[in-house]
């Protein structure tokens, strides 16, 4: 080996080898990065985000017995002109907030997202979603071991999710 070559090339036949190394490498790396995010994926409500209709979401996601809350703030627009892209923000006044659950009411599949709310953070999120219709909004706040819901109305001029 050279005193000026580095140690992953070889003195004979170097380049390709030295590239199947570097390759290697990063294949290893990169998986063992992404294997928490595969972890994280894992623990998805698969039968609430395929329910095709709200009640259905709302059972499958332990949500369907919440009662209606004034400290959930859902800021949304009245009418929003591309549905494609519908600005939310939710914010929880509950203490004790661990989770944070969205729907649109007649969306093709209503569940939306949930944001799951680790102690110490503030519970706001700030999210873009498609909607197909003019429909409700709900939100679903668990809290303290229990849920809480608001809804609001928004109405969009073309569909996102269906057209």
């Amino acid at each position: 080996m050279k005193p000026d070559s580095a140690w992953w090339v070889p003195a004979q036949g170097g380049r390709r080898l030295a590239l199947r190394r570097m390759l290697a490498l990063a294949v290893w790396v990169t998986a063992g990065a992404l294997a928490p995010l595969r972890a994280w994926a894992t623990g998805r409500n698969q039968a609430a985000f395929e329910s095709k209709s709200l009640d259905d979401a709302l059972a499958a996601a332990g949500a369907a017995q919440a009662e209606e809350s004034g400290d959930i703030v859902l800021r949304a627009p009245d009418i929003a002109e591309n549905s494609a892209l519908v600005h939310v923000e939710i914010e929880s006044r509950l203490p004790g907030t661990e989770s944070i659950l969205l729907f649109a009411e007649k969306n093709p599949q209503p569940f939306i997202a949930q944001f799951d709310i680790l102690t110490g953070l503030e519970p706001f999120v700030a999210v873009r979603i498609k909607m197909a219709e003019s429909a409700h909004l709900r939100v679903v706040v668990r809290a303290a071991g229990r849920s809480y819901y608001t809804r609001r109305e928004t109405k969009v001029t073309i569909g996102g999710c269906a057209g």
